[in-house]
């Protein structure tokens, strides 16, 4: 493409994002305070952050994760802070069936759910041909089989009531090979197109499905993945406050600011061999630095 056609494609594009940005601001207008949201990986990192977002904006909150004693906490203190109310439900989403025991438990409370944010997930450092299969198999449970119930059981009740959102936390490495981390961008990757698909299925039925797509995020994350944190990670604030914005604006994909989506394109300029090779030896860095 010459100078002349990527400048014009440039404007083009420029034009119908800012189209899309108003009626994305119309769409989100109908969206009113008291709703509720229910939000996965909700004790830490970007799932505490979101879940901050959404009290903040006057959301009620059903929150899940597998520590108890940190969700009530979370409780506590977003009822004493944000005046709304939070709903703790301790879940492991690892374990296959757990996505519908949560679903069920939240209907026999007789909440309805107006927002679901599938934000929990893990990884793990490792070589596929080195990785605990029953390691793997519960990255696979986890980032995959519940968020794929999750979005099936509460994305029907939002498709019968025609009014809901969706947004699924996946990742800049859904986008690319991800070497040293086996499961986890195939996983992201199928959250991504999991995403892609549900929108064009529920075109025009009151339910937006959103994908969010964070680059290196400073969180517990990486620690407990087995790698040190790069030096360009973002707060999980800010993901979370582009996550949130974006979520009600109806955004398919939801990048955490211009670099990342920079970013996203850049590596999509090179053959996926160099791809590999560029990210195995950054992502090696990082586990060296553990």
């Amino acid at each position: 493409m010459d100078r002349k056609k990527a400048v014009a494609a440039v404007a083009a594009g420029a034009a119908i994002a800012g189209a899309a940005a108003v009626s994305r601001k119309m769409k989100q207008e109908e969206y009113q305070e008291g709703e509720t949201v229910l939000i996965t990986g909700a004790s830490g990192g970007i799932g505490y952050a979101l879940a901050e977002e959404f009290a903040s904006h006057k959301f009620n909150l059903v929150l899940t994760a597998r520590n108890e004693e940190k969700l009530n906490h979370i409780r506590e203190d977003f009822e004493t802070r944000y005046g709304v109310s939070v709903t703790v439900v301790p879940t492991d989403l690892s374990v296959p069936g757990n996505a519908q025991k949560l679903y069920h438990a939240v209907k026999e409370k007789g909440i309805r759910v107006d927002q679901l944010v599938n934000n929990a997930g893990a990884g793990k450092a490792g070589r596929v041909v080195d990785a605990d299969p029953e390691v793997m198999e519960g990255l696979i449970n986890l980032n995959v089989t519940s968020v794929t119930m999750l979005c099936r059981l509460f994305g029907a009740d939002m498709a019968e009531r025609g009014h809901g959102r969706i947004m699924n936390v996946s990742s800049l490495g859904g986008f690319i090979p991800d070497p040293y981390f086996n499961v986890y961008g195939p996983t992201k990757a199928y959250e991504l197109f999991l995403t892609e698909a549900m929108s064009g299925e529920l075109q025009k039925s009151g339910v937006t499905v959103s994908a969010l797509c964070p680059g290196p995020t400073k969180t517990n994350w990486a620690n407990n993945a087995g790698k040190a944190d790069s030096s360009t990670a973002l707060t999980p604030e800010t993901v979370a406050k582009y996550g949130y914005e974006g979520m009600q604006e109806g955004r398919l994909v939801i990048y955490p600011g211009s670099r990342f989506r920079a970013e996203k394109i850049l590596l999509g300029l090179f053959p996926a061999k160099v791809q590999t090779a560029f990210i195995a030896k950054w992502q090696k860095k990082l586990i060296e630095e553990v």
